[in-house]
């Protein structure tokens, strides 16, 4: 009786230990179509919006992003627009650029930054104000969610803030 109660606890915690290691593969996959079905999304001050167009510029593409509105009153987030410039392997040394966040087809800022080829090396943007849409920033790198460059993979993001 000792010999078979050993054999089953054995048993159980061999079981255990792969349903441990075995199951968040299955439970993952559950769980991650089951989400998808649910049509969650990530909040746009995360994942920047949703584009609003594309303009292209020979080698490489800037992505301009629908505003993203400030969402609490005491939030210490602004609204924000996201520019995206891909590939940055295709940029030039400097980039400077007006750009139309509202598309009303008149330059709103001009963004300027270093674009060198280190994917480690600190990035910092200057962004002036050519209308009354945008808030001016000078050598900003990464100061909040609203105002901040980042490279991400091949891509250089630029949150511009709104006023």
């Amino acid at each position: 009786m000792k010999r078979l109660t050993s054999v089953l606890g054995y048993a159980a915690a061999v079981l255990t230990i792969a349903v441990a290691v075995l199951g968040p593969m299955f439970w993952f996959g559950l769980f991650s179509r089951a989400a998808a079905k649910t049509s969650l999304r990530i909040d746009p001050i995360y994942s920047g919006g949703e584009p609003a167009r594309t303009i292209a510029r020979g080698s490489y593409q800037i992505v301009v992003y629908k505003p993203v509105p400030k969402r609490a009153p005491l939030s210490p987030n602004g609204s924000f627009v996201q520019i995206v410039w891909k590939p940055a392997s295709a940029l030039p040394a400097t980039i400077s650029e007006s750009i139309d966040l509202d598309g009303d087809g008149r330059p709103d800022c001009l963004v300027s930054f270093q674009a060198p080829r280190d994917p480690k090396a600190n990035l910092r943007v200057n962004v002036e104000s050519l209308s009354s849409l945008v808030k001016p920033m000078s050598g900003v790198s990464k100061d909040s969610f609203s105002s901040l460059i980042a490279r991400v993979n091949d891509t250089i993001v630029v949150r511009v803030p709104l006023r």
